[in-house]
Order: C-alpha cells, then sequence, then structure tokens
C-alpha cells in the first residue's frame, strides 16, 4: 500500500467527529451523489471534509440556508 492510499483522521468542521478520510479516488466520499448547489455550499461553508453522517445531509435535497 502506498503512502498516498493510507487514510487520515479528520475532524469534522461541522460535527466535530473523526473519521478516515483518504482524500483521493477510492476514498468513502466518491460514492456520494451531490446536487451542484450542495456542492457550491459546501465549497463555501467549509474548507476541509465532512464526515459520512455531515455529507450525507448535502446528497438529499438543496440546502435551505
Amino acid at each position: 500500500m502506498s503512502e498516498a492510499a493510507k487514510p487520515t483522521v479528520k475532524t469534522c468542521p461541522r460535527c466535530g467527529k473523526g473519521f478516515e478520510c483518504l482524500h483521493a479516488p477510492g476514498c468513502w466520499c466518491f460514492d456520494y451523489k451531490i446536487p451542484p448547489e450542495n456542492l457550491e455550499n459546501l465549497k463555501r461553508e467549509y474548507d476541509n471534509c465532512l464526515c459520512p453522517v455531515c455529507l450525507k445531509d448535502y446528497t438529499e435535497s438543496p440546502q435551505r440556508h
């Protein structure tokens, strides 16, 4: 396994919980389908990856902020 493929433990900027991130293709987050308007909200609101629970909130419907 290469160094790039090892998961990093990150802290979700939204909820504060820890989670593993590959930060590359093959990471669990690549399985999520995020509508374009939600993707823009994510980019604007957060500067790092969200945990699976928080990211799921952005997959279901446009955010109503």
